[in-house]
């Protein structure tokens, strides 16, 4: 049994938000979609940036978003505010779907939901004074009198560490942190209860960013508000985040309390992503996860698993238990060659100059081939089926050849989508390896205490 939002009804029991969130949400974000192109327009299929994503936000809660470079956080961030425009799925504020507002209506609502956006230098008008970007939004949405504005103006200025001289300053004569605290200044001016946070210390320098972190806690406790805040920087959303969502390719692979994930993550690309974190003492061994090959291109996204292409913890099919890890992973790293390939096909100039040996866009297959598999014992079934790819390869037939690979090699991982799973209270995680069926205890050991320097 699957609920609508893809979560399985027995991994979230009898608590309707155990899995994923909080008892009495501000927002309630539910397989939200957010696509850019289309097939008519591009000749091909849509970039899924944020693909059937659901979580909720408690009031007063800071949940963090991290990931890798072009995962969707922001996408995510501007989905939910509706500066962007989505293609499915539901964003409630308040029991309200801001998906469905029109116009005037979703100008009343974005006096409750504002951005503070990642660099301070290009998301502040240079031509304007601070005085008069700070009463921006106030203007817009006609906020009582003029002189009422001008106070309000001068208040947030200086709860957020700025003086009443620099009203009538321009943004070049600031720092990178005091910019910060201009935007911040501006995207509370119309008292907002949600606010995005889009790598909001990520451009300043690290001296400057404890002090904007601890001036975003002390406004979050004074005004009561509600914070995402989106972080590539690990330490950062430890240091100031309740719960924490980790996305990969447009889905959110694991969610849950901040400590609790980071101690115990569950997920194959959580354990990945904080086993990057730098140990301070280098005499502390650590369980570095290399991942192999890059992030498949948000076109062309595994029609199972989003993870499957580069996950260590890939569920391998039974008619193949018997190889070896080494076979297995040069299978695999053969695999990725033709994923890669077929992503960037050679055009028939570049096939023409091979034949006439003026140098080619890309190494014969069967090098790669030779070097990946020459001197290595394989089945010969195996075997034949390598051959027979590298054949195909080598006749431009890029499509079939991944097509053959993945009927034999690929597994649950690449033809199933999997489902969230309840992994520990309040931790959610999408994986097959929570499924009875599929739990093996010893391919995911229990390491998380070596990705946390204290």
């Amino acid at each position: 049994m699957t609920r609508t939002d893809g979560v399985p009804a027995d991994a979230v029991g009898t608590d309707r938000y155990a899995a994923r969130g909080h008892p009495d949400p501000l927002v309630v974000v539910d397989g939200l979609r957010t696509y850019y192109g289309s097939e008519k327009l591009f000749g091909g299929s849509p970039v899924k940036a944020v693909d059937g994503v659901s979580f909720e936000i408690g009031r007063g809660e800071t949940l963090g978003i991290v990931g890798e470079s072009g995962c969707g956080k922001t996408t995510l961030g501007r989905s939910l505010l509706r500066l962007e425009d989505v293609d499915g799925g539901r964003v409630e504020f308040e029991g309200t779907d801001v998906t469905t507002l029109g116009r005037r209506e979703l100008k009343r609502w974005r006096r409750n939901a504002q951005m503070v956006y990642q660099d301070p230098t290009t998301s502040i008008n240079e031509r304007l004074t601070v005085g008069r970007i700070v009463r921006e939004p106030l203007d817009v949405h006609d906020w009582k009198t003029p002189a009422e504005r001008r106070e309000r103006v001068s208040t947030l200025l200086d709860r957020v560490g700025l003086r009443p001289e620099h009203y009538h300053r321009y943004p070049h004569q600031f720092s990178g942190g005091q910019r910060q605290r201009i935007g911040i200044a501006r995207a509370l001016a119309l008292e907002p209860e949600f606010v995005v946070l889009d790598e909001p210390v990520s451009a300043l320098d690290v001296s400057v960013q404890a002090k904007i972190l601890n001036l975003l806690a002390d406004l979050q406790e004074e005004f009561g508000l509600t914070y995402m805040l989106i972080a590539h920087d690990l330490s950062v959303v430890r240091h100031i985040c309740d719960r924490v969502g980790v996305m990969y390719l447009g889905k959110l692979m694991e969610i849950g309390p901040t400590e609790q994930l980071f101690r115990s993550p569950s997920n194959p690309y959580t354990r990945s992503l904080l086993s990057a974190i730098p140990h301070p003492d280098p005499s502390v061994g650590t369980d570095r996860i290399t991942l192999r090959g890059t992030p498949p291109s948000p076109r062309d996204p595994p029609s199972g698993c989003v993870f499957s292409t580069r996950c260590p913890y890939k569920i391998r099919p039974e008619e193949h238990a018997a190889l070896t890890d080494d076979q297995w992973a040069r299978i695999e790293e053969f695999r990725n060659v033709i994923r890669e390939r077929d992503r960037a096909e050679e055009s028939l100039i570049d096939r023409l100059k091979g034949r006439l040996g003026l140098g080619r866009r890309f190494t014969p297959i069967d090098s790669i081939a030779a070097d990946l598999f020459d001197g290595t014992a394989l089945p010969e079934d195996v075997r034949d089926d390598l051959d027979r790819a590298t054949e195909l390869v080598a006749d431009g037939e890029l499509g079939t050849a991944r097509t053959a690979l993945a009927e034999r090699f690929g597994g649950v991982c690449e033809a199933d989508a999997p489902s969230q799973h309840r992994v520990g209270d309040g931790q959610a995680s999408r994986c097959h390896r929570h499924a009875a069926e599929y739990d093996e205890p010893a391919a995911l050991p229990d390491e998380p205490e070596s990705f946390l320097p204290e």
